[in-house]
């Protein structure tokens, strides 16, 4: 599973692919041409290169700019910690005052998993197995 936020995208022809998943291709303009522009920028994003960013079930970050630049190969960040096999909760809070998205793991905040986040963002899960999602809007925990 990964969860996490990604750019508003613009698609451009009536199709997504299948297959699209924004964290494992490294250079989406080559990979998907034909299905997503990730090169129209909204000039209210700021300066900031991160187009996409993920918690991954392991506790890895993966993240993306769309334009070729991402983590390929560092994917550790301080405190990073696993889902693990029993059911849990995770949470990630986005705050665009600071530029960070921050960690939490049955209401314990595990960290700073990506800094420098300026602009617009929306929340986003890729499934890899059959599991129970939701999404909320609370406050975090203490």
């Amino acid at each position: 599973i990964n969860i996490g936020i990604i750019r508003p995208l613009l698609k451009k022809n009536d199709r997504m692919d299948f297959n699209f998943h924004p964290v494992v291709t490294e250079d989406f303009i080559t990979d998907y041409e034909s299905d997503v522009d990730f090169t129209i920028r909204a000039s209210h994003w700021g300066d900031g290169n991160v187009n996409c960013c993920t918690y991954f079930g392991d506790g890895a970050c993966y993240w993306s700019s769309g334009e070729g630049e991402g983590n390929l190969f560092d994917r550790e960040w301080p405190r990073n910690e696993g889902m693990g096999v029993d059911p849990c909760t995770m949470g990630l809070l986005l705050d665009l005052n600071a530029g960070t998205l921050t960690v939490y793991k049955n209401s314990r905040r595990l960290g700073i998993m990506m800094r420098g986040l300026t602009g617009e963002y929306c929340w986003m899960v890729t499934l890899l197995t059959e599991c129970i999602i939701s999404v909320e809007r609370d406050v975090p925990p203490e």
